[in-house]
């Protein structure tokens, strides 16, 4: 067992230690190849949540696709973050593309019950060829930015995007996007604009093809 000083300014924790502990499986990421990295990250980082994204494709159809690398990283102005990985020949998804000529997206966050169309919405469709149409869905226009909104979505959020950052071997691209308009059903929100955590049940991804619902709400 290793027993560190009291924690000073030139104090430095040694670079490996020896843990011969059975409890853990100990997994060096040196070598390890992408598949294994994506599986353990997406296996254990659950739930994760779900952002819908309609973009403008160059010919004016509406491309609608989810992807659950996502979170908010900042509130002043309120920002969102989207991972996008390539396509296995190095190409841009349809989703980045789109974002990276037009500059806009609505965000959208879904509720249980569009479960399946979620799903079906992952699978790619030939250029030009909508997934909100083939959804049957309807959309409305929106406030600040030319893409439209999927009507019934939860939440929607009008978005501009501020930064694309390469990550790691690029096969990842990080799409910063700042919320220039959040659009919430009103029946999950109260009269001061507080969600209502009891009504309020966004889908979420797990591991694998699984999706979660929201379970108990804790207190510390």
């Amino acid at each position: 067992m290793v027993i560190y000083p009291p924690f000073s300014s030139s104090f430095r924790p040694p670079m490996q230690t020896t843990d011969t502990s059975p409890r853990y499986r100990s997994l060096s990421c040196e070598g390890m190849d992408d598949s294994m990295a994506y599986r353990l990250l997406t296996s254990l980082i659950v739930p994760r949540p779900i952002a819908w994204v309609c973009t403008l494709e160059e010919l004016g159809s509406v491309n609608l696709a989810p992807f659950s690398s996502f979170n908010y990283v900042a509130h002043s102005p309120p920002m969102l973050a989207i991972n996008i990985n390539r396509n296995d020949d190095g190409s841009l998804k349809d989703t980045a593309r789109n974002l990276q000529v037009n500059k806009e997206c609505v965000v959208q966050l879904c509720r249980q019950s569009d479960l399946a169309a979620v799903h079906t919405s992952a699978a790619a469709l030939p250029p030009g060829q909508s997934e909100v149409k083939e959804l049957g869905r309807s959309l409305v226009p929106s406030q600040h930015v030319r893409v439209p909104r999927l009507d019934g979505a939860a939440v929607q959020m009008e978005c501009k995007l501020d930064q694309v950052v390469d990550l790691g071997r690029g096969v990842n691209q990080l799409h910063i996007l700042e919320v220039l308009a959040f659009h919430v059903d009103s029946s999950l929100m109260d009269e001061k604009g507080k969600v209502d955590l009891e009504v309020y049940r966004p889908l979420a991804r797990w591991a694998g093809p699984y999706y979660a619902q929201r379970g108990d709400i804790l207190l510390p």
